[in-house]
């Protein structure tokens, strides 16, 4: 085999183990969000149970907090590897567990709770959201070339739960005529019984088949820490830069003019060498008018601080609406329409961001009226699904397969368009905002999730604004 066959060999064995790695990213969470049409019924919870889930997913933000405390305040006791160890492992033993205890229930003030699965949906929300601060710094340590197909990797992690789910199916109800006579008065009465058909394979399995996937992202993190054809491809060292002085006028003393100088890897730092690597910052007098005229138009296509309002009160928005508030609802906008739609309704919906976020890599919206208008779409769409969980268990068209084809429509477009105008932001923040832009951006995501499903969650359990039906309820039928 030739060196070139070997290299693109090799590279294509990085490429496939960093794709495994970052399908772990989001991979647990994305699952059982998928599966919820299956179990809902189970627990005791029903319909209220996404409104739980999307507290409490919230609430496991509390480990790039940690993260982010460590490095800035603790940074020797902090090792990115090992973190990314232990989560991995977190997140295996949960998806195990689950497929044992997720319908495991307990007695909390007078009702019942399904205690396991909440504390182990917690420990998958810990595992998934301190993987957006620890994956991709380690993707720093490999050649820019293995970023894309990191983020190809996270795709994944929403699309792979989906299309397991959707080979699943889901517990089909059937209602059937049931008739129950007296004996003592001889009456006969008659109702309508739902019963249920199993879906193609039990949650046990499909959580099984999670824990797999989890595992082959910590397979995969082994393998590229140590397999000799990942650490080919490893990034070379960043080089260091020394400050040279070079001006000889005694009247810029004290004015801050240097030279900023790459040091070769070999340390020659001889007058040659200098003269070919050094990037001037202080430069002769001719030259100050071009290098001012590069500065001032890189200057005007910075972030003003009204840019920066606009844009981040559309993140805080689209993620108060997308992460907060309608997952909350989900079960009462989806199921009214039967538990098929509602699993459809999930899994294209899953799989809808994938897709938006590879389109937005390749054709981000630039314009700032642009991304305004995918927010009014958004938020129209948004507040259809809004409006279906309002009359729930009656909404629009509930008798007709027209009102199931027009919700699930929604929900693929609502995350589709709420996910392109994240990654769309979220390049021009990095491409004209300040170095901290990404940061702030980051924080108003959190903080727009957060208050989204603290509002939500009392209107649905507190106050019970939101109505629920049994299976083979007719009273939304007419005649």
């Amino acid at each position: 085999m030739s060196k070139c066959e070997n290299f693109f060999s090799s590279a294509a064995i990085v490429h496939f183990l960093v794709l495994m790695f970052g399908a772990g990213a989001w991979i647990a969470v994305n699952g059982v969000w998928v599966e919820l049409p299956v179990i809902v019924y189970s627990t005791p919870e029903g319909w209220t149970l996404p409104s739980y889930l999307t507290v409490i997913l919230q609430i496991g933000n509390i480990g790039p907090v940690l993260v982010t405390v460590m490095q800035t305040f603790y940074p020797k006791y902090f090792h990115q590897n090992a973190m990314i160890y232990s989560i991995v492992g977190i997140g295996t033993l949960s998806c195990l567990l689950l497929s044992f205890f997720w319908d495991t229930t307990a007695f909390i003030a007078g009702q019942s709770r399904s205690v396991a699965l909440f504390a182990l949906w917690f420990c998958l929300s810990f595992v998934d959201c301190t993987s957006s601060v620890t994956f991709l710094p380690f993707m720093t340590t490999f050649q820019a070339l293995f970023l894309s197909t990191y983020f190809i990797g996270e795709g994944l992690s929403g699309l792979l739960p989906s299309i397991f789910a959707l080979a699943q199916g889901v517990q089909n109800v059937q209602c059937v005529n049931t008739s129950h006579t007296n004996a003592t008065t001889n009456v006969t009465t008659y109702s309508i019984v739902a019963e249920y058909e199993n879906a193609r394979f039990s949650a046990d399995i499909f959580f099984v088949l999670l824990c797999i996937m989890m595992l082959g992202c910590g397979m995969a993190f082994v393998l590229l820490n140590h397999l000799g054809v990942a650490q080919k491809f490893y990034a070379p060292p960043q080089p260091k830069y020394i400050k040279v002085k070079t001006t000889n006028n005694p009247d810029e003393e004290g004015t801050g003019f240097y030279n900023s100088v790459e040091m070769s890897s070999s340390g020659s730092t001889t007058p040659a060498n200098l003269d070919s690597r050094i990037s001037v910052i202080g430069k002769p007098e001719t030259d100050q008018s071009a290098s001012a005229t590069v500065l001032l138009s890189a200057k005007s296509n910075q972030l003003t601080r009204g840019n920066y309002a606009y844009l981040l009160v559309i993140i805080f928005f689209v993620n108060c609406i997308s992460n907060g508030a309608l997952p909350a609802v989900s079960s009462y906008s989806s199921l009214p329409y039967g538990s098929l739609a509602y699993h459809l309704s999930a899994c294209l919906g899953n799989m809808a961001n994938p897709v938006a976020c590879f389109i937005a890599v390749f054709l981000p919206m630039q314009s700032f009226v642009g991304n305004g208008v995918f927010t009014l779409i958004s938020a129209a769409l948004g507040s259809y699904l809004m409006l279906l969980a309002v009359q729930s268990p009656c909404p629009i068209l509930i008798n007709e397969t027209t009102g199931a084809v027009l919700m699930i429509l929604a929900q693929i477009l609502f995350v589709g368009s709420v996910s392109y105008i994240k990654i769309s932001i979220a390049q021009i923040f990095r491409s004209r905002g300040h170095k901290k832009s990404l940061i702030w951006y980051g924080a108003v995501v959190q903080a727009g999730s957060l208050i989204g499903a603290l509002i939500m969650f009392p209107m649905v359990n507190v106050y019970s604004l939101f109505i629920s039906s049994v299976p083979c309820d007719k009273s939304c039928f007419s005649g």
